[in-house]
């Protein structure tokens, strides 16, 4: 066995789900701050450069890029929501368990500010307009899928602040982790 895997094996339970916790946690923060500034969505939105798409092909890239993220994001703030609370449950410093408890349920927070934002119903259009670009007993109105991206943008927003919260209070746990006994 390597040295690597000796040394994992011999922590304790709370600090590796801790530990997991915080990379995933980690994940989703600072992913969704690097895609605000730099991503597709700022592109789409003429916010690094001009686009020339029609509303068809600006709604198609934009669900090629959600349907990866989506699943990515909400399945890791699931896993970190899990992990921290697990490590909530399991660990010996009253501190650390405090600090975990209410990452993992920040973490779990971005399925009712999803649904409480509006997100789903500007979803459920952006993929309606990208498989066949509103003909499905609406028409598209011009420039839909660009306002309706810009909308999905302002409204995915409110959900970043709370990644922070959650991101903060897990990495707190870790640095105080075998110094809160």
């Amino acid at each position: 066995m390597s040295t690597l895997s000796s040394a994992l094996l011999s922590l304790p339970a709370p600090s590796v789900t801790l530990a997991i916790g915080g990379l995933t946690t980690s994940y989703v923060f600072f992913a969704n701050v690097a895609e605000y500034q730099r991503g597709l969505i700022p592109y789409l939105n003429s916010r690094l450069t001009p686009v020339q798409l029609n509303d068809k092909g600006r709604a198609q890239l934009w669900k090629a890029y959600f349907d990866n993220a989506a699943t990515w994001v909400v399945g890791l703030s699931l896993a970190s929501a899990g992990l921290n609370l697990t490590t909530s449950y399991l660990h010996r410093s009253p501190l650390i368990s405090r600090l975990t408890l209410v990452s993992g349920i920040t973490s779990l927070l971005i399925l009712p500010i999803t649904v409480i934002s509006g997100l789903l119903p500007v979803n459920a259009r952006l993929h309606e307009l990208a498989e066949d670009g509103g003909k499905a007993g609406t028409s598209a109105k011009e420039d839909e899928a660009k306002l309706l991206i810009i909308a999905w943008e302002t409204k995915h927003l409110r959900r970043i602040p709370v990644y922070g919260v959650a991101w903060c209070l897990s990495a707190l746990a870790i640095l105080l982790d075998g110094r809160a006994y």
